[in-house]
């Protein structure tokens, strides 16, 4: 009984020498926090920031697109011929090479035209022959002709000959009667009355071969109008023959032309399809020409943006990564008709100047890509901040706006159009509000500030 009071005792003993332990610890560690606390004094919670004045500035409502740069004009020279190219050069001097400018009418190149020239001379004296032989039925005709007024001439003599002899045969008829009557009577003798039958038979015979001439020069003056006729259709021929060797001679003569190639607007030659010697025929391209004078943009512009769009009037920049630094003005130029089914979007054309460099090139070259800012507005005298201060919370746009305490506000704003760096502000501040322009990623609404002088964006400091 005596050994488990000692054990419990014991035990008891071990138990308070431990619990005075850690109260003691924890004596000297609250002690330690309370020396630590004194000698940091109070902690200053307040966020330092940067601040600013809420200014008016100007706002461009702008639309930004990408596109790239177009020639005005891409002709890929062919010939409408086939042959040997015979050489390619300017007006036959200067070696033809990518990038060379060319003017309006200056040869290009120059097709082999021996066998072209050969066909053209024999059109010529086709045409040659075709008008000798117009000629020639043409004196025919008029050889025919005489022919007839010569039978016609005759025919009228045939006619007034007969006519004499039909008045002959009439005399010698009566006569005949008369001699016969007498003769009847025994009033006149045998010798007259057969002398009168001689008469009579020679006076029928006259008639007869003035008839027969006359029918004779009928028919001469039939024949020498069917050679009339005939001579009238040859030349009609003839003159067929000499509008087909004229047509023949213009063919001739504008294949012969085509064996030239010529410029047909000034501009730069892009591409060198082939080389001189090769064979060639309508469908083989020889060069590609540029006209780089003026150059164009082609933009997919939103069909609800239209409306806002005036050719002619609307103001556009142009910006490239080929030319840094340049800004180029430029003014919408046309809008197509057509909208896409696919996209809904209708083409927008913007038409440039080029200029050449110290080095003779276009600056502006087809391919380029290029943006474009579209200005559908301009607003002067607006509640603008920098674009990057407003801080995005769901579907709120929160900005910091500083108190008389050096506490801030966190204020809803209602934005308006962004252009470059600045947004407006159509609620939510006013001109001279003071506004967190640095730091405002660490505030929460109502925390207190210090405010340091001095920012980095372009805002009126707190002096």
């Amino acid at each position: 009984m005596k050994n488990k009071v000692k054990i419990i005792l014991t035990i008891l003993l071990i138990v308070g020498i431990l619990g005075g332990s850690v109260w003691g610890m924890l004596l000297v560690q609250e002690k330690y926090k309370d020396e630590q606390k004194k000698k940091a004094g109070v902690r200053d919670l307040s966020v330092t920031v940067q601040t600013g004045k809420v200014s008016r500035d100007r706002i461009d409502d702008v639309l930004t697109f990408n596109g790239d740069v177009q020639a005005m004009q891409a002709v890929s020279i062919q010939p409408k011929i086939s042959g040997r190219l015979l050489y390619l050069s300017l007006d036959g001097e200067t070696l033809v090479e990518e990038g060379m400018i060319v003017k309006k009418g200056q040869q290009i190149a120059q097709i082999d035209d021996r066998e072209l020239q050969a066909a053209l001379a024999n059109a010529r004296a086709a045409l040659a022959i075709a008008k000798a032989d117009v000629a020639s039925n043409e004196a025919g005709l008029l050889n025919a002709r005489a022919a007839t007024e010569q039978q016609i001439a005759s025919k009228n003599s045939a006619q007034a000959t007969t006519a004499s002899a039909q008045a002959a045969f009439a005399d010698k008829e009566r006569e005949l009667s008369r001699q016969k009557a007498l003769f009847e009577k025994q009033a006149s003798t045998q010798q007259n009355y057969e002398q009168a039958q001689t008469a009579f038979a020679q006076a029928a015979a006259e008639l007869n071969r003035a008839q027969a001439s006359e029918q004779a020069s009928e028919a001469q003056i039939r024949a020498a109008e069917a050679a009339i006729q005939q001579s009238l259709a040859n030349l009609e021929r003839s003159k067929a023959s000499v509008l087909q060797a004229e047509a023949a001679l213009q063919q001739a003569e504008v294949n012969f032309s085509e064996t030239k190639l010529f410029a047909p607007m000034d501009g730069v030659i892009s591409a060198k399809h082939i080389d001189p010697g090769s064979m060639v025929s309508p469908t083989t391209p020889i060069v590609t020409l540029l006209s780089m004078d003026e150059v164009k943009v082609i933009l997919s512009v939103p069909v609800n943006h239209l409306s806002r769009l005036q050719p002619g009037k609307t103001q556009a920049r142009l910006r490239t990564i080929s030319l840094p630094g340049e800004v180029i003005d430029c003014t919408v130029a046309k809008i197509y008709p057509a909208v896409s089914l696919d996209t809904r979007t209708a083409q927008v054309e913007l038409r440039l100047k080029n200029r050449q460099d110290s080095y003779g090139s276009y600056k502006l070259k087809p391919g380029m890509y290029v943006t474009v800012e579209i200005l559908i507005e301009t607003r002067e005298n607006v509640i603008a901040i920098d674009s990057a201060l407003p801080i995005r919370n769901l579907d709120r746009q929160l900005v910091y706006l500083v108190t008389n305490n050096n506490t801030v506000r966190a204020v809803d704003v209602k934005l308006g159009t962004r252009f470059v760096n600045k947004v407006e502000v159509l609620e939510g501040l006013q001109e001279g509000d003071e506004v967190v322009i640095v730091g405002q990623h660490r505030l929460t609404d109502g925390a207190a500030i210090k405010i340091l002088t001095g920012n980095r964006l372009e805002m009126s400091e707190k002096e």
